[in-house]
């Protein structure tokens, strides 16, 4: 929260990993960002009664936050005076796996608790906006997160590596309802042994371990949800030594994954291979600090 009254979030872009446990509940790991185009920004101030402003307009997305910031006024016992006109800038688009209904809760959440100093933890913070939706942890982009959706439960898996992601949207003109994508679910769950290791994978401190559990979670991904370049997307990856693939498990974004170190010619080389051979201009993002 800065001193003007404005809260920044950057939100994410797809998952580092989902998939389902040996019992069908969802395991998703948020790919969540520390820079990013669509950095977010959310003012609240005082009002006759509660609003929410979203630019570009989104009705779907302010009747969310609306309900999510009355169920923390509930929670965190301040339903007679929750009063605020809470404007939202640069929110992603909506439908493209970067979480764009989440990020608009979690920085009108956020937003509230600085304004009011409230003694409220990130737990009770993301039950809230579970009990309203499916929804993305974004509140520490620094870390991997392990996150159950459906029961609005979580845990540190570990530190997020520094790295650049190169991504694009491979489907400009389609949408996906991520509410009714949840017979992926379902889906998902005949791969459920082998999402097991990948969640030992995304547990331990080894990042190789991790671009692969990435990959490979796009991979199986790609079964049940294709995306278009999936295949060119996978050697260029190889070709240009990309550290592995990020998915929008639920959306339409497909990115590669390198090092801060990266040497610049390399991601201009392979901007000109994507423009030519999928007709598409990446946009870039970092993760971890």
């Amino acid at each position: 929260m800065t001193n003007s009254g404005t809260q920044w979030v950057t939100g994410k872009v797809g998952e580092w990993l989902q998939g389902t446990d040996e019992n069908g509940d969802p395991i998703v790991f948020p790919f969540t960002t520390t820079s990013s185009p669509f950095q977010t920004l959310t003012a609240i101030e005082p009002a006759t009664n509660l609003s929410i402003v979203a630019e570009p307009h989104s009705i779907s997305s302010k009747q969310k936050t609306a309900l999510a910031v009355n169920e923390m006024a509930v929670t965190c016992g301040f339903a007679a005076d929750c009063n605020y006109r809470i404007t939202i800038r640069n929110s992603p688009p909506a439908g493209k796996g970067l979480g764009s209904s989440s990020v608009d809760i979690t920085s009108a959440l956020l937003a509230i608790k600085h304004h009011r100093n409230l003694d409220v933890s990130e737990a009770t913070l993301f039950q809230v906006m579970c009990r309203i939706e499916r929804s993305d942890f974004l509140f520490r982009p620094e870390l991997i997160i392990a996150t159950n959706p459906v029961a609005g439960s979580f845990s540190v898996a570990r530190a997020a590596p520094g790295c650049v992601l190169l991504a694009w949207d491979t489907a400009p003109r389609e949408h996906v309802d991520t509410e009714a994508l949840r017979h992926l679910d379902f889906a998902r769950h005949r791969f459920h042994h082998e999402y097991k290791e990948l969640y030992s994978l995304m547990q331990t401190n080894d990042s190789a371990a991790l671009f692969h559990a990435a990959t490979r979670s796009a991979q199986l991904n790609d079964q049940l949800l294709p995306k278009k370049g999936f295949s060119v997307a996978h050697r260029l990856a190889d070709d240009f030594h990309a550290l592995g693939l990020v998915a929008a498990h639920t959306g339409t974004y497909l990115g590669m994954l390198f090092p801060r170190s990266v040497d610049q010619e390399l991601l201009t080389a392979l901007r000109a291979k994507l423009l030519k051979e999928l007709s598409v201009e990446p946009l870039v993002f970092q993760v971890g600090t």
